[in-house]
Parts: C-alpha cells; structure tokens; sequence
C-alpha cells in the first residue's frame, strides 16, 4: 500500500509536473503509470489480489470512478458507479448507508480519477466508514491485466478502453482484448 497515513492526510499539491507519460508509446507500460499514479496521488492503494480476497469475503464496497459508458462495459460485480469529480458530499447523499464500517475501494481505469476523488473526499468521507480507503492499483487495467472477471450486468463484461489512446496502452497489457 502507498503513502498517506489519515492522521496526516497530504495536501493537495498544484505543483506536480505535467502528466508526462504518453499512452501510445511502446516504451510505457502499466507499471509506468501505477507509479506516475502513486507520486501525483499519495493514497493508500489496494493491489488487485487483496481486493479479491476482500471482495469474495463480501467486506468492501466498491465505488467505480468512471462514465456510465465505461461502468455498462465492464466493472467489478457489486461495484456501485459515481462520476468522476463527485466530491464527498455527492458520495455520502447517494451511499452513505454503503460505506458504514466497511473499507472501500475506489477504482477507474488506470487510478487517475480515483485517487483524485479519493483525495479530494478522503478527509469527509472516514467518518463514515471504517476508516479504511483505498484506490485500486492499475485499475480495471491492472485488474483485467491479472485475468480477474468484469461483469455487465448478467453478462461478463470487458475493460473500456476509455480513449483510443489508453486504448493503445490496454492492448499492450491485456494482448487479444
């Protein structure tokens, strides 16, 4: 799990650099990005075989960071979707009942937008819960990456791509997607 214990939350700092890792060239892979994720958001994060061992114990609430288009793709079974740059009021109006005592797991496709709603909303949002929350390392990609089952609706689902340019990166991890 990475940095940020909640007795000394970060701050949010304006001053990272630019985001410097482009999709389409060869040379970046997941990894590259699950640590360009990591530096620009310090939240604890959750690796895809911890979350599997949460989710089949039935102990975690998923929130899915992700347009609907995404989410109706492919997510994770029991996953409840919220839109991206939701903030902490939104979350807990629609969910609060969800998070009480439970750890929650938020994911999108790569861990950008859900380290950002999750550091934007980590300070609201533990009261509410156990006061475990996490971001899910590498996202749908890494969860996918590991072979792990997405669902849309009864159906088996598929990771989306979310443009054709992390599309690029998607196909490098996850070949015959």
């Amino acid at each position: 799990m990475a940095a940020a214990a909640y007795g000394g939350l970060p701050a949010l700092s304006p001053n990272l650099r630019p985001w410097t890792l482009d999709p389409t060239d060869p040379r970046v892979s997941l990894e590259d990005v699950e640590r360009e994720v990591i530096r620009r958001y310090p939240v604890d994060d959750v690796l895809p075989s911890t979350l599997a061992a949460m989710v089949a114990r039935g102990d975690v609430t998923l929130l899915d960071v992700r347009t609907q288009e995404e989410f109706e793709s492919g997510h994770l079974a029991g996953a409840i979707r919220v839109e991206p740059g939701s903030s902490a009021e939104d979350i807990l109006r629609q969910h609060q009942t969800r998070l009480k005592g439970r750890p929650v797991v938020f994911y999108c496709a790569v861990g950008v937008r859900s380290s950002q709603v999750l550091m934007q909303s980590l300070r609201e949002l533990v009261p509410h819960t156990d006061g475990r929350l996490y971001n899910l390392r590498g996202g749908v990609f890494r969860w996918t990456a590991e072979g792990r089952p997405l669902v849309s609706g009864n159906k088996p689902g598929k990771a989306h791509p979310y443009d054709k340019d992390w599309g690029q990166l998607l196909s490098r991890t996850v070949p015959g997607l």
